[in-house]
């Protein structure tokens, strides 16, 4: 595991900065978000910070109208949540790309998420499937 840390350090840390995005309202819908958060969201132009501390991930996701802080274990389950949508998680390191795959604590009125956070090239990639919405944005590293 100790080097799983080591490659996410080397290749995701950093400030990363929303440069574009393809079907994000939709997968916010797809969450079950209401209309006036997905059209916040949607014109945002998030940042993301990505550090390796204390033997787990810790992402900072900020934009004008909210910050969440997630820090969890690569390899082992945890539980998080977002916008009141209880989740039961694992993420692991798998082929240069950070993987999670959350699944609700109540399927019935929410779906299943995978997210992949991976550097190609000079760029953050993360794609998110909700169901069977999938959504990418693509993020530039800040100096």
């Amino acid at each position: 595991m100790g080097s799983a840390l080591e490659e996410i350090k080397e290749k995701l840390t950093g400030n990363w900065e929303l440069d574009r995005t393809e079907n994000f309202e939709e997968a916010l819908q797809a969450m079950g978000l209401n209309v006036v958060f997905r059209k916040l969201a949607s014109h945002a132009k998030p940042s993301m910070e990505i550090q390796v501390e204390d033997g787990k991930v810790k992402i900072i996701a900020k934009a004008t109208f909210f910050t969440q802080t997630m820090m969890f274990p690569i390899n082992e389950p945890y539980d998080q949540e977002f916008e009141g949508i209880k989740m039961k998680c694992l993420t692991r390191w798998d082929d240069n790309k950070l993987i999670t795959e959350a699944n609700p604590v109540e399927p019935e009125k929410h779906k299943p998420q995978t997210f992949h956070r991976e550097r190609i090239n000079d760029e953050l990639v993360q794609t998110m499937w909700i169901g069977d919405v999938k959504c990418t944005r693509w993020f530039k590293q800040q100096t």
